[in-house]
């Protein structure tokens, strides 16, 4: 009799192991497929009719997220193909209109011909550049590319962009005030995707700055961080989060929109490994942008 109770817990025992191995083999695969992104099957190497059934729901749900991935694709095909139509569609009228402009400027006007001449050059341009913008930011919403890390010597890149946009803050009788380190800030990031951040930071304190900008950077183990801090028109329920938002207009009377430029913003911040907020201290607004001094020895 007690032979026969030590030969059930022995069977008992290799059932469990059994199981045991056969649930650490489909772990195994399923840790192989996700590193190679393969669109290999889990197989069992035993047979066993709960774990087959448990493998064939696997499999299936494996299969239709394989298939949700190859329609994203294609989406995302059908989309960038999409936007570059209408971008062509729109860039050939705008061509056009820009180009009867110009031969109607060298024609003879009036003073008041010139003026509104000049209004609508204006609006063109500002046409044109809301174009760009919104090209640009579906093409960054409907695409995963990665970033393309390389040395990128982030202060030194604050002045130059500092530097090229002075004439235009001095136009409009805002003062730039840098705050950092004196030394090299390097990082391992995408430098096109910093450049376009910094752009858009320093347009959007141009269009909607009522005085001085404040700029500041630093580094942290993991992160670096850039703020920009300018005074601002007081709105009523105004919150700071809302100008990322592409669809956000801050002024309603003009039906200006701020919102393209910071979402991208946002972003491409993401894409980098950090983060975009804003909050307001004191009648001025502040921008903070975190982004991964190296993404690749961030830890998990």
């Amino acid at each position: 009799m007690m032979w026969l109770f030590i030969f059930i817990i022995l069977v008992q025992l290799g059932y469990i192991y059994y199981v045991h191995r056969q649930l650490r083999a489909i772990n195994v695969q399923l840790g192989q497929r996700m590193r190679q992104k393969s669109d290999q099957p889990i197989r069992l190497q035993l047979m066993n009719r709960e774990l087959n059934q448990l493998v064939k729901k696997i499999n299936q749900v494996l299969q239709q997220e394989m298939k949700m991935r190859q329609l994203s694709k294609q989406e995302q095909l059908y989309y960038k193909e999409m936007i570059s139509n209408i971008s062509h569609d729109f860039r050939t009228p705008l061509t056009s209109i820009k180009g009867y402009q110009q031969l109607i400027a060298k024609g003879p006007l009036n003073d008041e011909q010139r003026h509104k001449l000049s209004i609508a050059n204006a609006h063109v341009q500002n046409l044109e550049h809301l174009l760009e913008t919104f090209f640009e930011y579906s093409y960054l919403l409907s695409h995963h590319n990665e970033p393309q890390t390389g040395h990128v010597p982030l202060n030194l890149i604050i002045e130059e962009y500092v530097a090229a946009f002075y004439t235009q803050f001095e136009a409009k009788g805002i003062g730039v005030k840098l705050i950092g380190s004196s030394s090299i800030i390097a990082m391992q990031s995408d430098e096109g995707m910093i450049r376009r951040i910094l752009q858009n930071l320093i347009q959007n304190a141009l269009q909607h700055s009522e005085d001085d900008v404040e700029i500041r950077y630093w580094q942290e183990i993991e992160f670096t961080y850039i703020t920009f801090k300018n005074r601002i028109q007081p709105q009523e329920n105004f919150s700071p989060e809302q100008l990322f938002d592409r669809f956000y207009t801050i002024d309603r009377t003009r039906k200006r929109n701020s919102g393209l430029g910071l979402s991208i913003v946002r972003l491409l911040s993401e894409k980098l490994g950090g983060s975009a907020h804003a909050v307001m201290e004191n009648g001025h607004l502040r921008f903070i942008i975190k982004l991964a001094t190296n993404p690749d020895n961030r830890s998990k």
